[in-house]
């Protein structure tokens, strides 16, 4: 089935593909909701404004990519526009996943605080430099063409989550109320997000590696002309079926935690 110009030509889209398509609507307009409220209900501290800025950015990214989904590496797209472009996809979602990691940062710098637990500042710094070479690795994958660099991404992203699942179970120690509970859910969702990473989404780079032939990488110049210009718009289930889980969870529970981080003071303050 061909899309042109953002446009299904072939009206029997598959009913899957439309039940998904739709989920990532209501879901970036779900989002963009609870920012606004969100910003309506939290306190104008320094704390909660820099996070509020932050989150935006990434509520407004993960938006952007759900209503143009596309796959990087594969070139594949599911509407033919400009908006599906490799390069400005791949650009936006690095600044989104910086300020989430800034906003990581600031959680954990903030949670010390809180609690008194000189640790956890310690801990706040690892969240960017982490997620810098986690980029660095995600850029080489989609210009080069070779799946490793997102394994390695990948494996970064899961430590990343596994670092904060530690300091919201160790500040859930020394806390109690609304806050402990909200830090002992965090704990667990993070958790289980380290594990599921590594048992889906790694193995899943490391096989499409395995398949890829060494002929078929690309020089990082002639890879960043191509994730401009080249693009495959198709609506078959088959070619999207691998990507529905990720994408789901990324744009759902993980845009939730970004925005969950602009609450830590309120939590705090609620017994």
């Amino acid at each position: 089935m061909h899309l042109r110009s953002g446009f299904i030509a072939d009206t029997s889209l598959d009913r899957r593909l439309t039940l998904w398509l739709s989920s990532l609507e209501v879901l970036a307009a779900l989002n963009i909701a609870l920012w606004i409220w969100i910003a309506w209900v939290v306190g104008h501290t320094p704390y909660a404004v820099a996070q509020l800025l932050l989150s935006g950015v990434y509520v407004t990214v993960c938006g952007f990519r759900s209503l143009f989904p596309r796959v990087d590496l594969e070139r594949t797209c599911l509407w033919d526009t400009w908006l599906s472009q490799i390069l400005l996809g791949r650009s936006a979602a690095t600044i989104a996943e910086l300020c989430f990691a800034l906003q990581c940062g600031l959680f954990v710098q903030r949670l010390a605080q809180i609690t008194g637990v000189p640790v956890l500042d310690a801990g706040a710094y690892t969240f960017v430099p982490l997620v810098v070479v986690a980029e660095i690795a995600c850029w080489h994958a989609v210009l080069s063409l070779n799946h490793i660099g997102h394994a390695i991404e990948e494996s970064l992203w899961a430590l990343l989550m596994l670092i904060l699942a530690w300091a919201l179970g160790v500040a859930a120690l020394e806390t109690q109320g609304t806050l402990q509970a909200v830090l002992i859910a965090g704990c667990l969702v993070y958790g289980a997000g380290a594990v599921l990473t590594i048992i889906v989404d790694v193995r899943m780079y490391l096989r499409r590696a395995r398949l890829r032939a060494a002929s078929e990488y690309l020089t990082l110049a002639v890879g960043l002309r191509d994730s401009q210009i080249r693009r495959h718009p198709t609506s078959d289930w088959k070619v999207w079926r691998e990507e529905v889980p990720w994408m789901t969870l990324y744009f759902s529970i993980g845009v939730w935690t970004s925005l969950a981080m602009v609450l830590l003071e309120w939590a705090a303050s609620h017994p």
